[in-house]
């Protein structure tokens, strides 16, 4: 056998331990970098899934509640223009309707809750971590942290503040009310 034939037969032979190994070492760092990248793209995925329906979830519940607070009634007892509010507080609100049916928001351990006395208890939004409810007259002063009984005549806007946590996500989310009754012209 000639040295050239010997030759050609050892190029034939395959990669050697050396050059396999290196092969296996760069699709082992190119494969964890893909990893990796996928991971953390699911992760964003994750987190923005949980934010949206977080925002979807409070939007719909604060909805309800800014309705149910626009038609807080007038107070037929009082000596002028003032909602039938009954008691304010920062985590809570309870007024009346001309019937004497009774209405109340508030947040019982981490569900925000609407008492509708027709309606029964309505679980509007769990997860809620804080809620802070403030009240404004007519000349968009705070009142202050609550009001009960002709203490909240002056009360003319309310503003809720609600948060919510989930998944290590959290939300927020703050309106102002104008309650419709004791707007002039109204």
């Amino acid at each position: 056998m000639t040295v050239r034939a010997r030759q050609s037969r050892r190029r034939r032979r395959g990669f050697t331990l050396v050059e396999s190994m290196a092969t296996i070492v760069v699709l082992g760092i190119l494969g964890s970098t893909a990893s990796y990248l996928v991971v953390d793209s699911v992760d964003g995925y994750m987190d923005a899934a949980t934010t949206a329906q977080l925002h979807a979830e409070m939007s719909i519940a604060m909805d309800r509640v800014m309705r149910e607070i626009r038609k807080i009634e007038l107070d037929g007892a009082a000596a002028g223009v003032a909602p039938n509010i009954s008691l304010m507080s920062a985590t809570a609100l309870s007024w009346q309707d001309s019937s004497s049916n009774t209405y109340r928001f508030a947040i019982v351990g981490s569900e925000l809750q609407l008492e509708v006395a027709s309606g029964g208890l309505s679980t509007l939004l769990t997860d809620v971590t804080d809620l802070e409810i403030s009240i404004f007259d007519e000349g968009n002063t705070d009142i202050g942290p609550g009001c009960a009984g002709a203490g909240c005549d002056p009360v003319r806007r309310i503003v809720v503040d609600v948060t919510t946590q989930r998944s290590g996500v959290t939300e927020s989310l703050r309106f102002k009310v104008f309650i419709r009754s004791t707007m002039s012209g109204a």
